[in-house]
């Protein structure tokens, strides 16, 4: 590394280089990004002690986890600027889908168990499936630690009982088929992501992006063999910084979502206390993206 290069990068302060056209564009997005996750935070802080019920609780559980989701995605993005010699930076595309995946599937969660208007007897059955859900993947994991574990008898015979309950639960003839058939295979969530594509704007496009970022997320062949001398190898190639873009897009997009979704569903409590922060992310659930509704 040039010794003439001071702390931080600079030369007395004088550019060191010059920022590409998209690190620029890279660089807009961060600010959006900004502005959204400060209000994520300033609602994250304000919602103990609101009088509620079960499904708001989860829902400000599930909120708090996008909160952290959202914080850890900030944590890793790199912030290229011409102070600094690229090289100090990471691109690291497949770390940057993965949470951005992580956000978009919260977002998903906290609709479906807090924010969406739906009956009683809907919310309970959801509630049902999702307690069904958490004590088979308990029961899998103390099974494959301990084989031998007496408790584990209980386990079986709780979650045969609670299976049992599942098939007469009374909403579940008023589901279509496939939501019917995935109920009763007691998968955590029974709506597809085609279901949220045709119920929620901010879904447009859901299986596309969702499988986009799962590919860069593993190593699986599209992520591997898009790894050549410049991509994928974290030092900021266009592509690279174009990817992290589109990432961060679908971040801030699913993010101000939630954050306006949990103010709104919480209105007396957040959306009124904080009128003006939640308001001026609005836009940006839709902002960059050519499906705007009018």
């Amino acid at each position: 590394m040039n010794s003439s290069i001071g702390v931080g990068g600079s030369r007395g302060g004088r550019p060191v280089r010059t920022l590409s056209e998209f690190e620029q564009s890279y660089l807009e997005e961060l600010e959006l990004y900004g502005k959204v996750i400060k209000v994520t935070l300033l609602i994250s802080r304000n919602q103990h002690g609101i009088n509620t019920d079960g499904r708001g609780v989860r829902g400000m559980r599930i909120f708090t986890r996008q909160t952290l989701v959202g914080l850890s995605l900030q944590r890793i993005l790199p912030r290229p600027s011409a102070l600094m010699p690229q090289e100090y930076e990471l691109w690291d595309t497949s770390s940057i889908a993965l949470l951005t995946r992580t956000v978009v599937e919260v977002y998903l969660s906290l609709y479906y168990f807090g924010l969406e208007k739906i009956s009683s007897e809907e919310a309970e059955l959801r509630f049902r499936i999702a307690q069904l859900h958490r004590n088979v993947e308990w029961y899998e994991i103390r099974k494959l630690t301990n084989p031998n574990d007496p408790g584990l008898n209980q386990f079986r015979e709780g979650i045969a009982s609670q299976k049992e309950q599942m098939k007469h639960h009374v909403y579940l003839s008023l589901l279509s088929e496939v939501q019917r058939k995935r109920a009763l295979r007691f998968s955590e969530m029974y709506k597809t992501k085609a279901d949220f594509e045709s119920e929620l704007h901010v879904c447009k496009d859901l299986r596309r992006n969702y499988r986009h970022l799962s590919n860069l997320a593993h190593p699986l062949p599209i992520s591997i063999e898009r790894i050549d001398n410049e991509r994928g190898r974290g030092i900021g190639s266009e592509a690279d910084v174009l990817c992290c873009k589109i990432c961060l897009m679908l971040a801030r997009r699913f993010l101000a979502a939630s954050t306006v979704g949990i103010a709104d569903h919480f209105s007396d409590a957040l959306a009124s206390r904080f009128e003006n922060d939640v308001n001026d992310i609005r836009p940006l659930v839709n902002a960059g993206f050519d499906d705007v509704p009018e």
